[in-house]
């Protein structure tokens, strides 16, 4: 049989998850289906588009996009690695989910 590590936390809980809404301003370095490709398929991250506004000039990916992710701390740091790579400016805001007044 094969134990958790009990050292280790994040092997009896998983890492809590939030909401965040990312903006990605695209400079030309990369494409944009490689950047959301990249998201969900190597990173694991779910995310939806919220919105973009491209221009493809010469073979490369101009403007920006919104997207609102779903991420967990881990998952977070290696998508700021990733942004970093290619010199992705970016700006991350956790959503606030809203509940009825009782």
């Amino acid at each position: 049989m094969i134990y958790p590590n009990e050292n280790n936390n994040q092997a009896f809980y998983a890492g809590s998850e939030k909401d965040i809404l990312l903006e990605v301003d695209l400079n030309g370095k990369i494409r944009f289906d490689i950047l959301l490709y990249t998201i969900y398929n190597q990173l694991g991250i779910i995310y939806k588009i919220v919105n973009a506004d491209l221009e493809y000039i010469n073979g490369n990916n101009f403007g920006n996009i919104q997207l609102q992710l779903r991420v967990n701390d881990a998952s977070l740091d290696h998508l700021d690695i990733y942004l970093k790579k290619y010199k992705l400016v970016n700006s991350k805001i956790d959503i606030i989910q809203k509940k009825e007044a009782s």
